[in-house]
């Protein structure tokens, strides 16, 4: 992973420098100590996670702010933790508290790459509304805002919509590739959701109209890197 730190104090500079050096997936590409040389810096570099300091938050990077936090990884690193709700809030990946632990450092790299890979991933059959099932000898028009999720059921998937379930012969992989990725998201081998119906969430699983869907292990670090969590 490309990293660009951006930092006002040397000390806390080489510090978090020497925690990213020890990860050997890690690429250093520049060190600056202000915004205007970061900026310029980062036209060149799209892919790259930003490290920047605390000192530096504030109208000074309210540009970078306003340009890379929307899906973009950056980190804000800081020997106090006074500014963390305001990092936060400006929407940043993570917050790493000088000093700290190489394991702490990865965590955050890891929230910086699934952030690279939300920004990265294309949105498949965006615009699309709806899809028709066959059911006897019709095809059934199914709106998309009208479905709930989807369950895989031997070799059938299961519907559910508002009131109603559709039985269809079809496979959990051929259905999930016609759906917009936008909207629905795999939480399980056996479920897809629909991001814009879940209730809540409850330990590791999600509540749709007092249904429970487990989310499985493979599924877990993508489906909480679409949520947008205060």
């Amino acid at each position: 992973m490309n990293v660009i730190i951006i930092g006002s104090n040397k000390k806390e500079n080489t510090e978090i420098e020497l925690l990213l050096l020890a990860i050997q997936t890690v690429t250093i590409l520049k060190i600056v100590d202000n915004v205007s040389d970061a900026l310029a810096y980062l036209s060149k570099y799209k892919d790259a996670s930003l490290f920047i300091s605390s000192d530096l938050l504030g109208e000074e990077s309210a540009e970078l702010m306003a340009q890379f936090t929307t899906e973009a990884p950056v980190v804000v690193f800081s020997s106090s933790s006074d500014h963390a709700l305001d990092a936060f809030n400006e929407g940043v990946a993570d917050y790493i508290l000088l000093p700290s632990t190489q394991a702490r450092v990865s965590q955050a790299l890891k929230k910086s790459g699934l952030r690279l890979l939300k920004k990265d991933a294309p949105v498949l059959n965006a615009g699309l509304k709806d899809m028709y099932v066959r059911s006897n000898s019709k095809s059934l028009r199914i709106m998309f805002s009208d479905v709930l999720f989807i369950e895989a059921m031997a070799d059938y998937i299961i519907i559910h919509t508002e009131g109603f379930k559709f039985i269809v012969h079809y496979t959990m992989k051929g259905i999930q590739d016609q759906l917009p990725t936008d909207i629905f998201v795999r939480v399980h081998r056996s479920y897809i959701i629909n991001l814009n119906k879940i209730h809540a969430i409850d330990n590791q699983e999600v509540i749709i109209n007092e249904k429970r869907i487990p989310i499985g292990g493979s599924n877990k670090e993508y489906f909480f890197s679409r949520l947008n969590i205060i």
